[in-house]
């Protein structure tokens, strides 16, 4: 029975090696059968299950395998991991914060304060990025973390001088010279796709919670609330989220869409609104230049909060009013500006003036026929206020 159990493990390893983690879990479970205290196989296969983003069970193996190896500051820093993609994050602080006292490590201390931030915990996560950067002041990702965390805070002079630092070891890094700019309010253009696909994948595991719980976001609600205020009958043939994220709107407009397509940056926020099965067809791609390259012609445009991310909306008014059907809509929000045009604010979003609005959508062949006053989501202790609207193209005289 010990030969043949033997080689079982032996096949696990290879398969686990292989990439072939569904079979690795299979067979680890067979030992597991047998012997479930057996440490070193709950770990491995706490691995596999990671990797096949079975995440809750990925929890259970290294919970078990803690408890076999209380003193193994691997198995807890992997089951901080396995927690944190399930979204228990005052768990995956706890395991994370066992790790660190069994090993100063520079990947526990930047996972213990990242996973801090996430749960609005700021204080000790500065504490935390503060210790990284004693340990490695030259931690790029810390550095680039710490700086957005005190950015957000509102500590601008801290956040300017790890932006800085930054900089002089990644020059030209696409983070650090918009939030820069946004401090200075000097940013002018459309942020590079670099640093927003990096912020968005840096934060798919726990977007949906920090921002719904915490911001209480819910700018696709009340789009389709809008929308119904406006036509609540209509049975849309082809529908497009533009920077769809995890699938939010989504969520909210499936029920009003025969076919509904998603698009977005963040290769990582596609995967998670792939889990939700909403869309008929999910890319990455900036939504521009997918717009540009497809070849059906949608009748409703949704963008919840993408328009945030941008400054000159010529580009993008431009591709949907050309992909879209004659008399298509086009719903979306934006911050509120209050001065012509638009405006970087210091969280390093755009706020876009109603007028500026209007003046694009004519431009491209559009017309303003719905707008309204909104509070989008919670920011520190106040509201952002923002504008919701609905604009047809390409109606008939």
């Amino acid at each position: 029975m010990a030969e043949d159990l033997q080689q079982v493990y032996r096949q696990a390893l290879a398969a686990h090696e292989q990439e072939e983690y569904a079979r690795a879990v299979e067979l680890y479970g067979r030992i597991l059968d047998l012997y479930p205290d057996a440490d070193l196989v709950l770990y491995n296969q706490g691995l596999a299950l990671y990797q096949l983003n079975r995440f809750a069970e990925a929890v259970t193996a290294f919970t078990q395998a803690a408890a076999a190896q209380k003193d193994d500051a691997d198995t807890w820093f992997n089951l901080g991991l396995a927690l944190k993609q399930d979204n228990r994050l005052s768990e995956a602080r706890q395991a994370y914060e066992r790790a660190l006292e069994l090993q100063p490590d520079e990947d526990i201390l930047f996972n213990l304060a990242n996973c801090c931030r996430e749960n609005g915990a700021d204080s000790q996560a500065t504490v935390y990025y503060r210790r990284l950067l004693d340990m490695d002041p030259d931690h790029t990702s810390g550095l680039n973390n710490f700086a957005y965390l005190c950015h957000l805070q509102g500590n601008y002079t801290l956040a300017e001088e790890l932006y800085q630092r930054l900089l002089t070891l990644r020059p030209g890094h696409p983070g650090a010279c918009h939030m820069l700019a946004a401090l200075k309010g000097t940013a002018e253009t459309t942020p590079d796709n670099a640093y927003v696909r990096e912020l968005f994948d840096q934060y798919s595991s726990t977007f949906e919670h920090s921002l719904v719980e915490k911001l209480q976001y819910r700018v696709p609600e009340l789009l389709i609330e809008f929308l119904d205020q406006y036509d609540s009958t209509t049975d849309f043939k082809n529908c497009v989220d533009l920077g769809c994220g995890t699938g939010l709107a989504g969520l909210t407009f499936r029920t009003r869409c025969r076919k509904l397509a998603g698009v977005d940056l963040s290769e990582k926020m596609v995967a998670q609104a792939a889990e939700k099965g909403l869309y008929d067809r999910l890319t990455a791609d900036d939504v521009v230049r997918f717009l540009e390259q497809e070849t059906e012609q949608p009748d409703l445009f949704v963008a919840a909060d993408l328009l945030t991310y941008m400054a000159d909306l010529e580009p993008l008014f431009k591709a949907v009013a050309d992909r879209c059907s004659p008399g298509g809509l086009f719903i979306f929000s934006t911050e509120h500006g209050d001065t012509p045009g638009w405006q970087v604010r210091p969280t390093g979003r755009f706020a876009h003036h109603p007028v500026y609005i209007a003046e694009v959508a004519e431009k491209n062949s559009g017309k303003v026929i719905r707008s309204t006053r909104a509070d989008l989501r919670r920011e520190g202790d106040g509201w952002v206020a923002g504008d919701l609207y609905i604009i047809r193209f390409n109606a008939a005289a």
